[in-house]
C-alpha cells in the first residue's frame, strides 16, 4: 500500500526561477522559493494584533514543467504549486553535521497573470494558467483559480 505524500502550497515567489542541474538524458530541473503567509491571533496576547508566520520553500520543477516555470513565471508573483513533498539530507563539509532540507516537486504550478493586448498595453481581464508536469499549458480566462488535481 503506497502512503500519501501530498502537498499543496501557495505564495510568492521570492527567487526568480535557476536552472540548477541537469541530468544524463538531457533533462534539467528548475528551483525557485516561495513565501507562503499564515496570519492568525494568539489566543493569549489580550491585544488582538494579527500576527504573521512565514514559510519559505523551495520548488524544484523537473523536465518541460521546469522549462515552462523560467519561461513564464518570475519574482512577485503568486502561484499555488501541487507535488509532493521530499526532503533531502547533507553533511557539513567537515563531516560533523547532519542537514536536512525540505522542498515540494512540484507536479502542478498555477499562477494568473493580466492579458496584454497586441498594442502592448495591458488589459482588466486575467487569465488563469495551469502548468502541468506533462508539460501542458491550460488557459483559461475566470474570476476564480482553477485548482486541477492530478493523480
Amino acid at each position: 500500500m503506497n502512503h500519501l505524500n501530498s502537498i499543496l502550497i501557495e505564495g510568492i515567489i521570492v527567487r526568480d526561477p535557476e536552472v540548477k542541474a541537469v541530468s544524463r538524458n538531457g533533462d534539467g530541473f528548475v528551483v525557485f522559493t516561495i513565501c507562503s503567509h499564515r496570519y492568525f491571533r494568539r489566543p493569549d496576547d489580550e491585544s488582538g494584533q494579527w500576527q504573521d508566520e512565514e514559510l519559505f520553500m523551495d520548488v524544484l520543477a523537473w523536465g518541460d514543467l521546469g522549462a515552462r516555470c523560467i519561461e513564464l513565471i518570475g519574482k512577485g508573483m503568486t502561484v499555488r504549486v501541487a507535488g509532493r513533498l521530499k526532503v533531502s539530507s547533507y553533511k557539513s563539509k567537515d563531516g560533523t553535521k547532519d542537514f536536512s532540507k525540505p522542498a515540494v516537486l512540484a507536479q502542478t504550478v498555477e499562477f494568473r497573470r493580466k492579458k496584454v493586448s497586441s498594442d502592448g498595453a495591458q488589459q482588466t481581464e486575467e487569465e488563469d494558467i495551469s502548468l502541468n508536469s506533462e508539460g501542458g499549458k491550460e488557459a483559461q480566462t475566470i474570476a476564480e483559480p482553477v485548482i486541477i488535481y492530478e493523480y
